[in-house]
């Protein structure tokens, strides 16, 4: 199963069901080149409902630690609560 495949039925769980925006684009800074780097991303969004969240979060930090990982992404980013977070350090797999 591919990533987003893979997050949308994780965010299912978690809110009742979740939306794709794939083939976005999206732009970072490379700080050793000093280049703004353009590359394709997928967005994935659901609607949180709490217990289901609770329930499911080991999941997600593992889910996202992977991505980041398995990607070779130098950032994975995650919006929780008007709050977004920015993940740059992968656990190594267990």
């Amino acid at each position: 199963m591919n990533s987003y495949k893979e997050a949308i039925h994780l965010l299912s769980r978690i809110g009742g069901g979740a939306t794709v925006f794939p083939n976005q684009l999206g732009a970072w800074l490379d700080p050793e080149s000093d280049e703004v780097l353009e590359e394709a991303i997928d967005i994935v969004y659901t609607f949180v409902n709490p217990d289901p969240f609770e329930k499911n979060l080991a999941r997600l930090r593992a889910f996202l630690q992977r991505l980041g990982r398995e990607t070779n992404q130098g950032e994975v980013g995650f919006e929780f609560d008007g709050q977004f977070f920015r993940i740059t350090d992968y656990d190594h797999a267990d």
